[in-house]
């Protein structure tokens, strides 16, 4: 009775744990979108974060990086069109004429991406870029002209931490835009969309997989101890049976491999209960 009354007490933790967690990251996850390869795009996931106050592009772009993302990037006319459609199109994405950062700053006497990736394209608001590197980073911006306050689909350069002081329709840059590109076990797929479709465990919510932090294979379905293509009552017991050891006759019981089965472990066995995908 004493083992039971401790189990139990460790599913309530893990699962106050597991919803707290889950909780932190629905503002990046519940509205991301997938530029499907099918559809001619990369299979990135991008969302687009509104914090309900000023930030920085730094400030920003270290939000987008804790979230095992980045600050978007539009290296083509196809990934910019996507975009601007299905994320720089919606209300949360603007204050005032002050649209999202994206992933773009002015270094070393170039515009570059924060990715490395090429600078090959652009959609500069005309005019722009007029900051001659003192405005070197890179948001989506209205058309000003005369007071206005209509949305573009155009960039402009900005400071990374000088406010726009309220005017009009000017508020300054509140929102950013993160793209998800990892794929930390070369499948092919994207991680974060993987951990959407239950196909990776994420029992700390992080957005990466515990196989890729815990440098061990990853699979679809890790919390299947047993390997039955269901995760159920068997793979619990197995995990009980070893509770504290590395796993001893039950390896894959150490689903994070941490070294110890413990609550991490039962989390991820929790979380994917049911039928492998």
């Amino acid at each position: 009775m004493r083992r039971l009354s401790s189990v139990a007490a460790v599913t309530t933790v893990t699962t106050t744990v597991i919803a707290t967690l889950a909780t932190a990251s629905s503002a990046f996850a519940q509205d991301a979108v997938e530029w499907r390869v099918a559809d001619g795009g990369n299979g990135h996931w991008y969302s687009v974060v509104n914090t309900g106050a000023y930030i920085c592009w730094t400030e920003a772009n270290s939000r987008a990086n804790a979230a095992a993302g980045h600050l978007a990037t539009e290296t083509s006319s196809a990934e910019h069109d996507f975009i601007a459609g299905q994320l720089v199109a919606r209300d949360e994405a603007w204050a005032g004429r002050w649209g999202p950062w994206i992933g773009g700053e002015f270094a070393d006497g170039a515009w570059r991406w924060v990715t490395g990736e090429s600078w090959r394209f652009d959609a500069w608001y005309p005019g722009e870029p007029n900051g001659f590197g003192v405005e070197n980073r890179l948001h989506y911006v209205a058309n000003g002209d005369g007071g206005g306050c209509g949305r573009t689909t155009t960039w402009n350069d900005w400071v990374d931490c000088v406010r726009f002081e309220p005017e009009g329709c000017d508020t300054g840059v509140y929102t950013y835009i993160v793209e998800w590109s990892a794929d930390c076990n070369n499948d092919g797929l994207v991680d974060f969309g993987q951990i959407r479709a239950g196909e990776l465990a994420d029992s700390n919510a992080n957005n990466i997989p515990d196989c890729c932090e815990s440098s061990v294979a990853c699979d679809n379905c890790p919390a299947d101890i047993d390997e039955s293509g269901t995760v159920n009552g068997v793979d619990l017991a197995a995990l009980l049976s070893v509770w504290g050891s590395d796993g001893a006759k039950y390896p894959r019981a150490d689903i994070d491999g941490s070294g110890e089965v413990n609550a991490a472990d039962l989390a991820a066995v929790l979380n994917s209960w049911g039928a492998c995908p």
